[in-house]
């Protein structure tokens, strides 16, 4: 990249971070709302892998049966299992702790 890019790239970037904070300044609420809302999509991603995962592991499924029965791509159903570590040993497990574990 030439210096003349860079310093253009570096300005860019600068100003899409000045506009970032003036939208935090005015809209604090909807900033808050958006973290939430990556909460629930980092919860969401967590317990779909660890479906993915006691059907691979458990129940002898392949990522594309995991996919249809998850309503997902195959290859997510694969990075999910990839990604992730096992943390329950079965179905009734996850239904437990999504009982008796915070609302989201």
């Amino acid at each position: 990249m030439t210096t003349k890019r860079h310093s253009k790239r570096k300005a860019q970037l600068k100003k899409y971070l000045e506009q970032l904070d003036e939208f935090n300044w005015h809209h604090p609420t909807q900033v808050s709302e958006m973290a939430d809302s990556q909460h629930e999509r980092d919860n969401r991603t967590y317990y779909l892998a660890q479906l993915s995962l006691i059907l691979f592991n458990n129940y002898q499924q392949s990522y594309m049966q995991i996919a249809q029965m998850l309503n997902m791509s195959s290859r997510t159903a694969r990075r999910l299992t990839i990604d992730y570590e096992q943390d329950f040993d079965s179905l009734e497990d996850i239904m437990e702790e999504l009982q008796n574990g915070e609302d989201w």
